[in-house]
């Protein structure tokens, strides 16, 4: 089975003017065409996932609300709760909660249960650190309903602060609430030791590879050096495919990068220093075994 832990789903029509104008910069940035991330539907999703064949898709919710300074907030939950509803067998859904709302943020925590989706996404680049105690309560409510928590780690947006992005503030949370799993965006890029020493030391933390298209393809011994010493250090049970649709397709097709996991092939520069290849059982684990057993499928 083939699932991808880390895909974004959002139509034009329910995009706040200023959320659409951050895609659109991080477009210009990627330097591709804005118009092939504006309106990504969850049809336009299924017809890649049936190309690539990936069996399940997560789908993250995000709360930007006190970033862009918008009132509302629930309304990305219940669009990612629907359109689970029309699919469940092909997609999970994973709320995004801004933990800074206090008891509001247990009440959507609530909220999301009683509609169906099954894991919290944190956004720290709202500007909040993971590890503030005030959080605590929210984590607590977490952890007692058994849900997984992927968090953001590494770059973001520009306007927005990477500081609040370390994966050490993840090491915090893992270690004071140990029956939390909690999933680190895009290996922490650019603190991708960082993040593989937290993984390493917490049973209960794991990464996702999401958004290295564009290294594999343009950096790629970057790419088999981040993936050499995750295996190396602690252990290919701790990394999960993910692809951060839409916003990498331009540069690589979900079954581009299914494939290129499928291939993996450590290069020979890097073998000559001992670094083992991956064999056809991690390239599984990575596609989807290690995801069926974080998320208990």
């Amino acid at each position: 089975m083939i699932i991808d832990a880390h895909c974004h789903i959002w139509e034009e029509r329910i995009l706040p003017a200023n959320v659409k104008e951050k895609y659109i910069d991080l477009a210009r940035e990627l330097n591709y065409d804005p118009a092939l991330i504006i309106d990504v539907n969850h049809e336009k999703l299924l017809l890649q996932m049936n190309e690539a064949e990936i069996d399940k898709t997560i789908i993250l919710a995000l709360d930007y609300g006190t970033l862009f300074k918008l009132k509302t907030y629930k309304h990305y939950n219940s669009y990612v709760s629907d359109i689970v509803k029309k699919h469940p067998d092909r997609f999970i859904g994973f709320m995004g909660i801004d933990p800074q709302r206090g008891t509001r943020a247990i009440d959507e925590l609530e909220r999301g249960i009683k509609m169906g989706l099954k894991g919290v996404k944190l956004w720290p680049i709202t500007g909040f650190y993971p590890d503030n105690p005030e959080f605590y309560p929210f984590y607590k409510r977490v952890e007692e309903l058994g849900l997984p928590i992927l968090c953001h780690t590494g770059s973001c947006p520009p306007g927005t602060y990477m500081k609040y992005n370390r994966p050490a503030f993840v090491d915090t949370v893992a270690v004071d609430f140990p029956n939390i799993k909690i999933i680190m965006a895009h290996i922490g890029v650019p603190w991708v030791s960082e993040a593989i020493a937290v993984a390493k030391k917490n049973d209960n933390v794991f990464f996702d590879i999401s958004s290295f298209q564009v290294g594999y393809k343009n950096a790629p011994f970057f790419f088999y050096q981040a993936l050499a010493e995750a295996k190396m250090k602690c252990g290919v049970e701790k990394i999960l495919f993910g692809s951060d649709w839409p916003l990498f397709v331009p540069h690589m097709s979900q079954k581009e990068w299914v494939l290129a996991i499928k291939n993996l092939k450590v290069p020979e520069p890097m073998k000559a220093l001992g670094i083992p290849d991956f064999t056809e059982e991690e390239k599984a684990m990575i596609l989807g075994g290690n995801a069926i057993r974080v998320l208990d499928l």
